[in-house]
């Protein structure tokens, strides 16, 4: 379907071209031009929108994807079309194409430079019931089909800063249906390396992988897949409770939400950290506090708008929390990662104003 898509900007961009030229030859109104070209660009977009819609079933990815591909490819073919055949062309239908030719540098960057430009999120928190400080590694949605060197790379600079304990809060991988067997090695490697470095690595399933995936790629690696439990374990002289709830299709189990009560309940001394998938699982505390949620799924949005923030955050928290980072929510503090990856399948892959991110959380001593 990738293909589709490059293939429908590219008609879109040729039929918005094409009529912009015939009407300044048939000497059009600028405004008629300019409102023509638009109306065959929305039209064009809705009608190869609708064709992708037969093929995928429905799949807002798809329309993300098609609409992406006429504004960066597309439209710009538009302007290049006027300016080599529409002359004489008007000044500001001229200055119109000149412009729409900065969403070529806007596409590129967006596909091909931010979302692999990594970069450590690094923030602290304070807390009860630590002597000295603990340092949390977190490296969410992976979501890749084979590990590479940029996935090595995220893996190489976590360990560099020498976390003390590291989590994984969901799709660590979106393998393509019947390539488990042959490509979950890969990850499984990935997972060892890291175990090999830091002993205490823990998991939790998301969206695009399932606990038994985990299980069976984590199989004799030491780390840790979570299934609505509580571990508890001792780091630097500090009890650290730490709950992983388990994703059902797009819900959280309702033994999810009795793992939770636990971890919040008052007869639990020492750290308590919640892990799972979505920053949405603070719903889950039902007005009690653990002293730290690690989430992911959002990606940062994938893409932000300047003073605005992420349009679609596919999460139901506010969108400055949903956009990334460490803030607190009815008086737990919620970590969301921005992730590693990015959306695959039908969805553009593209970043655009939030870069991919490995988080380092400094848990110190609350004086």
């Amino acid at each position: 379907m990738n293909y589709y898509v490059i293939a429908a900007g590219i008609v879109a961009g040729v039929a918005m071209g094409a009529a912009s030229v015939y009407w300044i030859h048939r000497g059009v109104g600028t405004g008629w031009i300019v409102l023509g070209a638009a109306g065959v660009g929305i039209g064009c977009t809705m009608v190869l929108t609708a064709v992708a819609l037969v093929f995928t079933g429905l799949d807002h990815f798809m329309v993300v994807h098609v609409v992406y591909l006429v504004l960066v490819v597309g439209i710009p073919l538009a302007g290049a079309i006027v300016l080599a055949f529409g002359r004489p062309c008007p000044l500001i239908i001229t200055a119109l194409c000149f412009v729409s030719f900065a969403a070529i540098p806007a596409g590129v960057y967006a596909t091909h430079i931010e979302p692999f430009w990594l970069r450590t999120d690094a923030v602290q928190l304070a807390v009860d019931g630590i002597g000295e400080g603990i340092r949390i590694g977190v490296i969410a949605d992976l979501q890749t089909t084979s590990i590479g060197s940029y996935e090595n790379e995220a893996i190489d600079r976590l360990i560099s800063l020498e976390p003390d304990i590291v989590v994984f809060p969901g799709d660590l991988h979106q393998i393509e249906t019947g390539q488990f067997d042959e490509r979950a090695p890969e990850f499984t490697r990935l997972v060892q390396r890291l175990v090999d470095t830091v002993p205490v690595v823990y998991l939790v399933n998301g969206h695009s992988d399932t606990v038994s995936d985990l299980w069976r790629i984590t199989d004799g690696t030491g780390a840790r897949v979570l299934d609505n439990e509580i571990d508890t374990f001792e780091i630097n002289g500090a009890a650290i409770h730490l709950a992983g709830v388990s994703l059902n299709g797009r819900d959280y189990e309702p033994a999810a939400r009795q793992v939770v009560e636990r971890l919040a309940g008052s007869e639990l001394a020492g750290v308590r950290i919640l892990l799972a998938h979505e920053p949405d699982a603070v719903e889950l505390l039902n007005g009690t506090t653990v002293d730290l949620l690690v989430s992911g799924h959002t990606h940062g949005g994938q893409v932000s708008i300047p003073f605005f923030g992420p349009p679609i955050t596919a999460s139901s928290v506010p969108r400055h929390v949903a956009a990334g980072g460490l803030h607190e929510l009815h008086g737990t503090p919620v970590y969301v990662s921005t992730g590693v990856g990015r959306e695959r399948g039908n969805a553009p892959q593209v970043r655009f104003g939030v870069r991919p991110s490995i988080g380092i959380i400094d848990l110190v001593v609350d004086e």
